[in-house]
């Protein structure tokens, strides 16, 4: 029984953040409107030109981005929680077997 509660939890740990990562990108993204900048005609970064490289369009927002990074994290250690109960109550019933016999 402990090897068995052993080996669902090495296997749940290696895949449940793999399938947490593909139930994020199955969501609907949003699409923030961003309002126009106000730019001050004292500063001097009006002046320079624009770098189109760095200039990324995205949908995802900060928190969607920190969502899909803590996401698998937080399945990891939902799962290695499931997974200690389990021990503990296999633990527990073979502790329990022993006084009985």
């Amino acid at each position: 029984m402990r090897k068995i509660a052993a080996l669902t939890l090495a296997f749940s740990c290696l895949v449940g953040p793999a399938l947490a990562n593909d139930l994020e990108t199955d969501s609907e993204e949003t699409e923030q409107v961003i309002p126009p900048a106000i730019v001050d005609e004292s500063s001097q970064s009006s002046t320079e030109p624009l770098d189109l490289d760095e200039i990324e369009i995205t949908t995802k927002t900060p928190a969607d981005e920190f969502v899909n990074a803590t996401t698998p994290l937080l399945v990891a250690l939902m799962l290695g929680s499931v997974g200690l109960v389990i021990v503990t109550l296999v633990s527990q019933s073979k502790r329990e077997n022993s006084r009985l016999d």
